[in-house]
């Protein structure tokens, strides 16, 4: 049986994780036990290798990094690891937040890492910019997050895995639309997808009831008004 990628990150991130956080600890930064070491081997261009990829398809001697970082049980239980959104290449100090439990309206709570708020705060502040009919994917990834010097986003990996996993869960939409310059080319536009419970608890806007209530209407049914008429 071949072991892949998955598999081999797990059992390396496995293995370091205490020997890690002991280091840590002699250098004065204590982790707290809900945070555990990850692990994600990456091409020589930066980006994920596949998961389901042999184990020899990562080769540490042609210059492919190696990617660790920690991360809360919850969040990386729930998502695989190419698709964490909370990735760091530095360790952060024990003091600086994790997870966060953002309630919505309802009272439910909802885990949101700081990096996915702050992303998805981001855009709202750049959907506001006075003068822009749209927010341009490229402009926001390559020119808007960098200077907004968000921790764990730092790299630009860091901030195309963010927007992955934002995208793919349906956090953000996409859309193309004309371009001024070369109408021929479209740019594809992002925008905040604000009816998700997500999203609304990070800006701290009330949820919107989108469920369907009839309205109960005086007197008798319309069923029982047609059927009279077609006597």
């Amino acid at each position: 049986m071949k072991i892949n990628i998955e598999q081999v990150e797990s059992s390396i991130a496995e293995e370091l994780d205490k020997p890690l956080k002991a280091a840590l600890k002699r250098h004065g930064y204590p982790v707290h036990e809900s945070l555990r070491l990850r692990l994600s081997l990456l091409n020589a261009d930066g980006r994920k290798k596949r998961s389901n990829a042999v184990a020899q398809a990562w080769a540490p001697e042609k210059s492919e990094p190696a990617q660790f970082w920690l991360e809360p049980f919850a969040v990386a239980e729930s998502a695989p690891v190419s698709e964490v959104a909370a990735r760091a290449e530095t360790l952060p100090p024990s003091g600086e937040p994790s997870a966060k439990a953002s309630p919505d309206a309802t009272g439910e709570s909802l885990n949101v890492h700081p990096a996915e708020a702050e992303l998805l705060r981001a855009l709202d502040r750049a959907e506001s910019t006075p003068g822009w009919s749209f927010v341009s994917l490229k402009k926001f990834r390559d020119e808007i997050l960098p200077v907004e010097n968000i921790p764990y986003l730092r790299s630009d990996v860091e901030r195309q895995n963010a927007l992955r996993y934002a995208i793919d869960n349906r956090l953000i939409l996409r859309k193309p639309v004309p371009n001024p310059k070369s109408p021929q080319f479209p740019v594809t536009s992002i925008r905040l997808n604000r009816l998700m419970p997500k999203v609304q608890a990070v800006l701290g806007q009330p949820r919107k009831d989108l469920d369907f209530h009839p309205i109960h209407i005086k007197g008798e049914p319309l069923s029982a008004i047609i059927l009279r008429e077609r006597r």
